[in-house]
C-alpha cells in the first residue's frame, strides 16, 4: 500500500472537525470528485494567503478554498460538477472554469500578485486603536523544514512568508512579516499571536 502521509493534501486543516481533507471534501461534493480535492490541496495547502474551510453558500454547503488577508476572499475556489475547478474573482466579479490543474496553477500564477498590496489597503483599518486588530487577531503559520532552513507561510496574508535558519528565528522573521505586511510598526511584532502548525518534516526536525 502506497504511504501518502507526506502528500500536502493529506496535512491539510479544514475549519470544521468532520474528519480528514478528503472524507470531508467528497462527503460534500461526491466520490468523484477525490481526485481533484487530492490535486487542489497538493496546489494550495502552504501556499501563502490560501486557506481551506467549510461554508454555506445559500443553496448548498461547500468545501472552499479562499484567498486573501484576514478572512477576505479575493479568490474563491472549489470543485464544481462535471468535475472542474470553479473560481470565482471577487475583484473582476466574474466566475472562471478550469478543467485541469495545471491551467489552474498558470492562472494563479499570473493572478495572485494583483493583491500583493491587499494588506496595505487594509492599514488604516488594521492600525485602529494602536493596532489592536493585529495584537488580537490569532495568525495561523504553516512551518516546513526543507534540511537547512525553517519555511513560514500564513494563511492570512497573500504572497507573504518568512524563513530562518532555526525555528525560531523563522518566527521572529514571521511576526516582522506580518507588521510589514500591512505597514504596522516593527515594535508591533513582539505582541502578535501565532500559532504554528509544523508539517511532517519540520516535526521530526525539533
Amino acid at each position: 500500500m502506497a504511504n501518502h502521509e507526506g502528500n500536502p493534501y493529506n496535512r491539510i486543516p479544514v475549519e470544521l472537525d468532520l474528519g480528514d481533507y478528503l472524507v470531508t471534501a467528497t462527503s460534500f461534493h461526491g466520490w468523484e470528485t477525490e481526485q481533484w480535492w487530492k490535486d487542489l490541496g497538493d496546489l494550495l495547502y502552504g501556499r501563502p494567503g490560501w486557506n481551506c474551510h467549510i461554508a454555506n453558500t445559500g443553496h448548498a454547503i461547500e468545501v472552499l478554498w479562499s484567498f486573501g488577508a484576514l478572512g477576505s476572499s479575493l479568490f474563491v475556489i472549489s470543485v464544481g460538477h462535471a468535475p472542474a475547478y470553479h473560481l470565482y474573482d471577487h475583484e473582476a466579479d466574474t466566475e472562471l472554469v478550469f478543467d485541469t490543474i495545471d491551467t489552474l496553477r498558470r492562472w494563479l500564477d499570473d493572478n495572485e500578485q494583483r493583491h500583493s498590496e491587499y494588506p496595505q489597503r487594509l492599514r488604516n483599518y488594521a492600525a485602529d486603536s494602536d493596532w489592536a486588530l493585529l495584537r488580537s487577531l490569532p495568525f495561523e503559520v504553516d512551518v516546513t523544514f526543507d534540511g537547512s532552513v525553517w519555511i513560514a507561510t500564513f494563511r492570512q496574508l497573500p504572497v507573504t512568508y518568512s524563513s530562518g535558519p532555526t525555528l525560531a528565528q523563522a518566527v521572529s522573521n514571521a511576526r516582522e512579516a506580518i507588521t510589514d505586511a500591512f505597514d504596522a510598526p516593527r515594535t508591533v511584532a513582539k505582541s502578535l499571536q501565532v500559532i504554528l502548525r509544523l508539517d511532517v518534516a519540520a516535526s521530526a526536525a525539533l
